[in-house]
């Protein structure tokens, strides 16, 4: 089983209600604005807002294996880039 997490940071120009854009997924659990927890049969995805000296960031963190962590990574940076000029995702680790 293998442990994923990724940090997206961005300005946060304009809201963006990532829940809403997973929440048509017969994967999604629950979830609001920035935060949704999703589980399929081979992985558990948790999309949290963070801070970090006062700045937001989005993490996302997958456990298991199957495509359902990328899928979830790509839809936030594509959400997120509609409303930010800049994006960036960092491999993440405590």
């Amino acid at each position: 089983m293998s442990n994923r997490d990724v940090r997206i940071d961005s300005y946060f120009s304009l809201p963006t209600d990532l829940a809403a854009e997973l929440g048509c997924w017969p994967e999604f659990v629950c979830g609001h604005e920035y935060e949704a927890d999703l589980r399929s049969d081979d992985e558990v995805v948790v999309m949290r807002l963070e801070q970090d000296d006062g700045r937001p960031f989005v993490r996302i963190r997958g456990t298991g294996n199957g495509p359902l962590f990328h899928r979830v990574v790509g839809t936030a940076i594509h959400a997120l880039s509609a409303h930010s000029d800049d994006v960036w995702l960092t491999r993440w680790s405590d």
